[in-house]
C-alpha cells in the first residue's frame, strides 16, 4: 500500500512539472514602434534550449539576438527557473507583422511556442516622447526631376538629427537598393551642421550619380540607416554615461521622370553624354610592309556601360588590316568617365598615297537635348616603294651547296648485319576469328558515328533550349516555396529567375516581354503578378502564386526530343566532310596552321596557334621565335622581346634568330641584363652563341668523359700493361682535348649566365615586386621591377611566382608579367 501511494505521488509531482514547462514570447503581442529597436524575450519556463532558437523569418520585422538571463524563484518550498532569450525586434515599415507558431528543442524535450501579433505604432524619442521623424530624418533627392534616358545625373543623400540627441551614425553606412538605376560608388560621407529655428542639428551628406537605361517614371526606393540616439544620462560627476537607443531611419523615396530619346538618326548606337573623339595616325609616311597605326580615341562623360566600340573605318584593300583590339579604361573610382581606344595596325602591300576617311560618331547630349556628331579629320599616308635587296654582308653564311652540284653517288648495297635471335612467328587466325576482327572496327565507327550524331542532334535541337528552362523553372519555383510570399527582397530575384526562363519555354522574342506576349491566360496573369511585386511600388505577391505556377508548369510539359532528328544528313555530314576534305584537298588541314594565319595577315591566329606549340614544348625555339614574329606584327614589342631572348637562348647560334632578338629588344627598350653583352659579341660571346646553355652543359659531362677515359688508358699503362707510345700519345691528346672542351664549356655558360638556368624567366612588363602575393594589402612594400629583369623562379602560388635575383632579394609578381626561357 505504501508502495503504490509513492508511485502515485511521483506521478502526480511529474504531470504537475510537465504541465509547468512552456515556451512563450514577452510581450504576449501588442505594438512595436516603427523603425525603433525594441527588445522582446523568448522565455523557456522550467527549461532551456539546447542553442539560441532561431525564430521564422518575417517580412518586414528583423529579429536580432543579442543574449540571455536567467531568474530563478523559490516560492513555499517550490523551485522554479525561467531562461530568457532577448532579441532586438526592428519593425521596418508601418504594417501588422504575425511571428508564426513553431517548435523549438528543449531540454525536456519539443515545445511548441504560439503565434504573436504586433501592430505597429509611432517611434518615440526619449522620455518626452518626442516623434522620431522630428528628432532624425533622412533626404533622398534626384538633382533633377527630369531626365533622359541613359543621361547621367546627380543623385544626393543626406541624413541629420538634433544636436541634443548627440547622434551617433555608426560607419556613416546605409542600405539601398539602386534597382533599376546604374549607380557609382557613395562618396565618403561629409559632415555638417545646420540651424533650424533654435534649434541646432548635425549630420551626413553623400553624392553619387547614376543613369536610367528605360524611358518612363522610376520610382526609387528608400535607403535606410541605422543611428544611435542618447535618450539620458547615468551615474553621477566622473561616472556619468550616456543612454543610447537604436533606430532605423528611412529617407525620402522620390520619383523621377525618364524621357524617351527622339527618334535617333542613322549611324546611332546608343550613346549618352558629352564626349571627344580624336584621330592620330602614326607613322604618316612609311614603307610597303612597315605597319602604320591608326589611333582612334574616346573620352568625355556618359553612358560607358552601354558603350562598347567605335564606329568602324574605311581603308584601302591595299592594306592588311589587322583588326582593331578596343580597350576601354574608366577613371578612378568613376563608372560614366572613362576612354575608350581602338589601334587598327594597317600593313602597307604597295606604294602610294593614300587617304583615311573621316570617322564619324553619333550621340545624344542631353545638355542641348539633341544628337550631336564627332567627326575627325581626313588623313593621308604615303607609302614608299621597298628598297632594293642590298648584298649579303661580309661573314653571312655560304649556301650550303653551288646551284647545280651534283651530290656523290650513295655506295652500292651489300649484305648486313645479322639479325639477332630468337624470334617466334604467330600463328594465322582460323576465318572466323580473323572476320571478327576485320568487322569489329567497322562495327564499333558506326556505333561511334551514330552517338556522335546523336549528340549532335541533341545540341542542335531547336527546342533544346525550351527543355532546359522548363527545368529550370522547376528549380526556381522549389526556390520560392521557401521564401515568404511577403518577403519582397527575398522574391525579387527568383522572380527575376522564372521570368527570364518562362519567357525561354514560351520562345517570347522580346528583350521585356510583357503579360500579354504570352498565350497561355494563367502564364499572363503569373507574369502581370509578377510585375507587380518587381517593379510596382508597395507590390506583394499572392500567397497561392507558387501553387498556381506549379500548376501552370505541369500543364505545360517539356518539349520531348524526336529520335528522328537524329537521322537528318547535317548530323551525319560533318564526319563524311572532314572525310571526304582529308581525302580530296589536305592542302585545307595545313590552312589553320600558323604559319598560314601568319601568311594571310592573321597574326592572333597564329599567335595563338605557336602559344599553344610553346605550352606544348617550352624548348620548342622555332615556336618561340615565330611567336616573337607574331607578338612584333600586333604591336606587343615588349613580350616580343622576351620571346625573342628564349629564342636566342636556346639557338644562338641561329642568325634569324639573333636578327629578331636584335630588332625587338630595339624596338621594346630593353634587354636583359645577362645577355647584353651578346648584342655587340666579343670572343667570350662570339664562342658562347655556338650553342646554348643546354648544349654546353652536355659538352662539359662528355669532356669529363673523355677525361676520365685518357686518366684511365694512362693509369692502365701506369701498371704496365699492354700499350706502346702511340697509345700513351693519344691518351695525352686526349685528356688535352678534354681539358680545351671543358674549358669551352665553362666559359659558353658562364657567359650566358642566370639565363642557362633552367627556372630563369625575364620580366617583360614593368611592374612592381612584392613582398606577399597580393594587390589587396597595400601596407607591405614594394620595389619598382623594370622590364629585362632576369630572375630565377622559387616559389609558385595560385597566379603569382616567386622571383630570386643574384644579389639575394626575392618578392613576388604576376605569373602573366614574365616569359620563361625553358621551362
Amino acid at each position: 500500500m505504501r508502495a503504490l501511494t509513492l508511485s502515485l505521488s511521483l506521478a502526480l509531482l511529474g504531470a504537475v512539472a510537465a504541465r509547468g514547462q512552456s515556451v512563450h514570447w514577452e510581450p504576449p503581442g501588442g505594438s512595436l514602434p516603427v523603425g525603433q529597436t525594441t527588445p522582446v524575450n523568448l522565455v523557456f519556463d522550467d527549461c532551456e534550449a539546447k542553442e539560441p532558437p532561431a525564430p521564422p523569418k518575417v517580412g518586414g520585422l528583423t529579429l536580432q539576438y543579442v543574449g540571455q538571463s536567467t531568474t530563478m524563484a523559490f516560492d513555499n518550498g517550490s523551485y522554479t527557473h525561467s531562461v530568457n532569450y532577448t532579441y532586438a525586434a526592428l519593425l521596418g515599415a508601418n504594417q501588422t507583422v504575425v511571428i508564426p507558431e513553431f517548435t523549438v528543442e528543449t531540454s525536456k524535450g519539443p515545445l511548441t511556442v504560439r503565434s504573436v501579433r504586433f501592430d505597429p505604432t509611432t517611434a518615440t524619442v526619449g522620455a518626452n516622447g518626442r516623434a522620431l521623424d522630428t528628432a532624425v530624418s533622412a533626404r533622398l533627392e534626384p538633382r533633377s526631376a527630369a531626365v533622359w534616358a541613359g543621361e547621367v545625373f546627380g543623385l544626393d543623400y543626406e541624413i541629420e538629427a538634433a544636436s541634443d540627441y548627440h547622434p551617433d551614425f555608426g560607419h556613416g553606412v546605409f542600405e539601398w537598393t539602386p534597382d533599376p538605376l546604374i549607380v557609382e560608388e557613395w562618396s565618403q560621407p561629409e559632415p555638417f551642421q545646420l540651424s533650424a529655428g533654435s534649434e541646432s542639428r548635425t549630420g551626413l551628406a553623400y553624392h553619387t550619380r547614376a543613369i536610367a537605361a528605360k524611358a518612363g517614371r522610376v520610382q526609387l526606393s528608400a535607403a535606410k540607416q541605422l543611428v544611435n540616439l542618447s535618450v539620458g544620462v547615468t551615474g553621477f560627476g566622473f561616472f556619468q554615461q550616456r543612454q543610447y537607443e537604436q533606430f532605423s531611419v528611412p529617407s525620402s523615396a522620390p520619383a523621377i521622370t525618364v524621357r524617351p530619346l527622339p527618334a535617333p538618326p542613322p549611324n546611332f548606337t546608343g550613346a549618352v553624354g558629352t564626349f571627344k573623339l580624336t584621330s592620330k595616325v602614326v607613322p604618316e609616311k612609311a614603307g610597303v610592309g612597315d605597319p602604320v597605326t591608326w589611333t582612334l580615341e574616346l573620352t568625355g562623360t556618359g553612358n560607358w556601360p552601354a558603350i562598347e566600340g567605335l564606329p568602324p573605318r574605311e581603308v584601302s584593300q591595299d592594306f592588311q588590316v589587322i583588326h582593331p583590339q578596343t580597350k576601354k579604361v574608366p577613371a578612378a573610382g568613376k563608372t560614366f568617365d572613362a576612354t575608350l581606344t581602338e589601334d587598327a595596325v594597317l600593313i602597307p602591300t604597295r606604294p602610294g598615297t593614300y587617304p583615311l576617311p573621316p570617322v564619324r560618331f553619333v550621340y545624344f547630349d542631353p545638355k542641348l537635348g539633341a544628337y550631336q556628331t564627332l567627326t575627325t579629320p581626313e588623313a593621308t599616308v604615303t607609302i614608299a616603294a621597298p628598297l632594293t635587296p642590298e648584298a649579303p654582308a661580309a661573314g653571312a653564311p655560304a649556301a650550303s651547296a653551288a646551284p647545280g652540284a651534283s651530290a656523290p653517288p650513295l655506295p652500292a648495297g651489300i649484305p648486313r648485319d645479322p639479325v639477332p635471335g630468337p624470334g617466334s612467328a604467330a600463328a594465322p587466325l582460323s576465318p572466323l576469328v580473323w572476320a571478327g576482327l576485320l568487322l569489329a572496327p567497322l562495327v564499333a565507327l558506326i556505333g561511334g558515328w551514330f552517338c556522335l550524331a546523336r549528340q549532335l542532334a541533341l545540341r542542335s535541337d531547336p527546342r533544346r533550349r525550351q527543355r532546359e528552362a522548363h527545368h529550370r523553372l522547376e528549380m526556381d519555383l522549389g526556390g520560392l516555396r521557401g521564401v515568404p510570399a511577403a518577403d519582397a527582397s527575398g522574391l525579387r530575384p527568383l522572380l527575376h529567375a522564372w521570368q527570364r526562363d518562362a519567357a525561354e519555354l514560351w520562345a517570347l522574342a522580346q528583350a521585356a516581354p510583357s503579360a500579354g506576349a504570352i498565350p497561355d491566360p494563367a502564364w499572363a496573369l503569373l507574369w502581370s503578378q509578377a510585375d507587380r511585386l518587381l517593379y510596382g511600388p508597395g507590390g506583394e505577391l499572392p500567397a497561392d502564386w507558387t501553387a498556381r505556377a506549379e500548376r501552370a508548369l505541369a500543364a505545360k510539359p517539356a518539349p520531348v526530343f524526336s529520335s528522328r532528328q537524329i537521322w537528318l544528313r547535317r548530323n551525319w555530314f560533318p564526319f563524311l566532310f572532314a572525310v571526304l576534305a582529308l581525302a580530296a584537298e589536305p592542302v585545307r588541314a595545313r590552312a589553320a596552321s600558323p604559319e598560314a594565319a601568319y601568311a594571310r595577315g592573321d597574326f592572333a591566329a597564329a599567335e595563338q596557334g605557336w602559344r599553344q606549340a610553346v605550352a606544348a614544348d617550352p624548348a620548342d625555339w622555332t615556336a618561340r621565335e615565330n611567336l616573337s614574329l607574331a607578338l612584333a606584327q600586333e604591336g606587343r614589342w615588349p613580350e616580343a622581346a622576351a620571346e625573342a631572348a628564349a629564342a636566342f637562348v636556346q639557338q644562338p647560334q641561329s642568325e634569324p634568330v639573333r636578327w629578331q632578338w636584335s630588332l625587338a629588344s630595339e624596338t621594346a627598350g630593353f634587354v636583359p641584363e645577362p645577355l647584353a653583352a651578346f648584342i655587340s659579341p666579343g670572343p667570350m660571346q662570339w664562342l658562347a652563341r655556338q650553342a646554348s646553355p643546354a648544349v654546353w652543359q652536355r659538352v662539359l659531362v662528355a669532356a669529363a668523359l673523355l677525361a676520365a677515359a685518357a686518366l684511365g688508358l694512362l693509369l692502365r699503362l701506369g701498371y704496365g700493361r699492354a700499350g706502346g707510345r702511340g697509345v700513351q700519345r693519344a691518351a695525352y691528346a686526349a685528356l688535352a682535348a678534354a681539358v680545351l672542351l671543358a674549358g669551352a664549356a665553362l666559359a659558353g655558360q658562364r657567359a650566358f649566365g642566370v639565363a642557362g638556368d633552367p627556372a630563369a624567366v625575364v620580366v617583360w612588363r614593368s611592374g612592381s615586386l612584392r613582398s606577399v602575393p597580393t594587390e589587396a594589402d597595400t601596407d607591405q612594400k614594394t620595389s619598382p621591377l623594370p622590364a629585362g629583369s632576369t630572375a630565377t623562379v622559387d616559389k609558385r602560388f595560385l597566379g603569382w611566382i616567386r622571383l630570386s635575383f643574384r644579389n639575394g632579394q626575392t618578392g613576388w609578381v604576376r605569373r602573366e608579367d614574365v616569359v620563361p626561357l625553358w621551362q
